[in-house]
């Protein structure tokens, strides 16, 4: 299945799929789009072998989301702009939401020559990313994450964002961002938190046999 914004980059901001309804599976779908791709808005998602194109903060939203799988695919943004694949918007750090990036691709869609490509930002003040075992093609920014306006330095010291057992050119944390709520050394408690099993209670609703749909259980690093 296919979820597709003919918008193009001018239109600026242009969803392609929202995703709000609670325990929502997602399997080998494409959406394609440039700005705001993917709004998984609220509540939880399961993503498994999925591919997702977009420019800038083309993942978006405060659903508790794992990504098992899938293909992440930047595409050319605008003149001037850069590239963010994340924008999770986490408001209260009590709420279980975030997205969790479990064995994905990040490949560029196209030639992205001279085009600043991030792993995310933070649209909200608790922000929470976290990408585990992962290929990231060296076309990833060595920063790896950018604050949510220019005029900022640095992000909250509230977002948790972390990298754990990612592979590949971009996948090199020496010259990430040094700011408090980055992780680069997780420990395995940490990384069994955004499994499909811990983070979403996927045992409970990704159902194989009714659904189709296969999923891992265990925590990334296993």
């Amino acid at each position: 299945m296919g979820f597709h914004n003919t918008a193009g980059a001018a239109r600026y901001q242009a969803v392609a799929l929202v995703a709000a309804g609670d325990r929502g599976a997602f399997y080998r779908c494409k959406m394609v789009g440039y700005q705001d791709t993917l709004y998984a808005r609220s509540n939880r998602q399961f993503f498994r072998d999925c591919a997702i194109y977009g420019t800038v903060d083309f993942i978006f939203g405060d659903s508790a989301a794992v990504f098992q799988n899938c293909t992440i695919r930047p595409r050319k943004p605008l003149p001037g702009q850069f590239n963010a694949i994340t924008a999770q918007g986490r408001v209260d750090p009590s709420s279980k939401t975030g997205f969790s990036f479990q064995n994905c691709v990040v490949s560029p869609a196209e030639n992205l020559a001279g085009v600043k490509t991030f792993l995310g930002r933070p649209w909200r003040n608790h922000s929470r990313v976290v990408f585990t075992n992962t290929y990231m093609h060296s076309f990833i920014d060595p920063n790896g994450w950018v604050p949510w306006s220019p005029r900022d330095r640095a992000s909250p010291d509230t977002v948790y964002y972390a990298e754990f057992g990612n592979y590949g050119g971009g996948a090199a944390t020496a010259g990430r961002v040094r700011w408090k709520g980055l992780h680069l050394g997780m420990s395995s408690e940490e990384v069994s938190m955004f499994s499909a099993e811990s983070f979403i209670d996927g045992s409970s609703w990704i159902i194989p046999r009714t659904t189709n749909v296969t999923f891992n259980s265990s925590s990334p690093n296993s």
